[in-house]
């Protein structure tokens, strides 16, 4: 893969599109014209229930425990070729917001060091997980390893301290994605090996290495490569460390979920929407979903239906546009199922096809999570208004 783009001297920016978002009448998908809904008979045909009120109380989430509700449907994945878009050009941070990011990244360097200093201490026991923790997969992380393994040698003469000091981090570049968040951090780093005798003799080794660092979130960094000097290059490189492999294989978790959310059982006390101002109704999309979900609360209340759920339910990838080559981007995706209700008689099926949208998030391109941050209506305008805000899900939370 091409080194991305990238563009100098420039103030890093937030970029906020305006949006406008218009909730349809229905959930997307609800009905597709060309289709007509079917009947499946009972052997026996339930008696006709009056439609009563239920009162869906409202409660802070996760629903308690106990409390009837559906469970996500079975997805499965139908693998295909898809559509794949050119990484986004990568932004060189100044100003303020590196300072901000540098002083974050300093202040995780001795927790580092101190966990390589474990490591050493104790590589095939206690320890041996704690490399993992600050250094992504890869063939730099296990020349790393085993540089530190063989580092051990022979033990120490009792007594003896032996300690990695931190010597100088220097930021070389510091790249971030057009919406603001912060891709990755070219740094050279120099530390000590100070050897303490126990007879207080001292001896020191200095070590260098220029490293490519990713924040985790909430103060954590991981080393996702190293430069090597002698042959001029990165490591690992920025080859694509995501496959269509990888993303059909997580493509139906997180549909299930997507659609847990809009299946209904007897008896359940919660609304599925949530309340105004809920922490995570963050964009516009967010917001046009919760009024589709405030419109199911409302119609399961006055049992227009007492079950609704998602049979058949399949999906397949027909876009990726990756934000670094890590692996993190949009993935659009095609669902396809049969949507099943009941109102006191016979279950009614339809055939529904859904598009949506998720921020598939990867700080270390191993660790994944997908976010919902856009659904393609029945009339088939976008929820979002064309504006993913990217810079309110590209965060860290939590």
């Amino acid at each position: 893969m091409s080194r991305p783009r990238r563009w100098s001297a420039l103030t890093l920016a937030v970029i906020a599109l305006a949006s406008a978002c218009a909730a349809p009448a229905a959930i997307p998908g609800d009905s597709v014209p060309s289709s007509a809904p079917t009947e499946t008979s009972s052997p026996t045909a339930a008696p006709t229930i009056a439609p009563t009120a239920t009162t869906l109380v409202r409660t802070p989430e996760p629903i308690p425990t106990g409390a009837p509700q559906s469970s996500p449907p079975p997805v499965t994945t139908v693998s295909q070729t898809f559509g794949l878009g050119t990484a986004v050009a990568l932004i060189e941070v100044v100003g303020p917001y590196r300072t901000s990011a540098e002083t974050d990244l300093r202040s995780w360097v001795p927790m580092y060091l101190d966990a390589l200093d474990k490591y050493r201490s104790d590589p095939m026991g206690a320890n041996r997980g704690l490399l993992d923790l600050v250094y992504a997969p890869g063939p730099y992380a296990e020349f790393v390893r085993q540089s530190l393994q063989a580092s051990v040698g022979p033990q120490p003469t009792p007594g003896t301290q032996r300690r990695f000091e931190l010597g100088q981090l220097t930021i070389q570049h510091m790249y971030a994605k057009p919406w603001g968040r912060v891709a990755y951090i070219d740094a050279a780093l120099t530390y000590l090996d100070r050897v303490t005798e126990a007879g207080g003799k001292t001896s020191t080794l200095q070590h260098a290495q220029q490293a490519r660092f990713v924040n985790q979130g909430h103060g954590m960094y991981k080393v996702i490569d190293g430069y090597d000097p002698m042959i001029g290059r990165w490591v690992d490189g920025e080859q694509p460390r995501w496959s269509s492999l990888a993303l059909e294989a997580e493509a139906a978790f997180p549909v299930g979920w997507y659609l847990q959310r809009e299946s209904y059982v007897p008896a359940e006390q919660y609304p599925h929407a949530g309340a105004p101002g809920s922490y995570w109704l963050i964009t516009a999309y967010d917001r046009a979903r919760n009024d589709l979900l405030n419109q199911l609360d409302a119609s399961y209340a006055k049992k227009e239906f007492t079950t609704r759920r998602f049979d058949d339910v399949s999906v397949r990838i027909s876009r990726f546009e990756p934000a670094t080559f890590l692996g993190d981007g949009v993935v659009t995706v095609v669902v396809n199922a049969r949507l099943v209700t009941t109102a006191g008689g016979p279950e009614r099926s339809t055939p529904v096809t859904r598009t949506l949208r998720f921020y598939r998030i990867t700080r270390d391109g191993l660790n994944t999570n997908w976010q919902a941050v856009d659904e393609q209506g029945a009339n088939g305008v976008w929820l979002s208004g064309g504006n993913l805000e990217l810079a309110e899900i590209d965060q860290d939370r939590g």
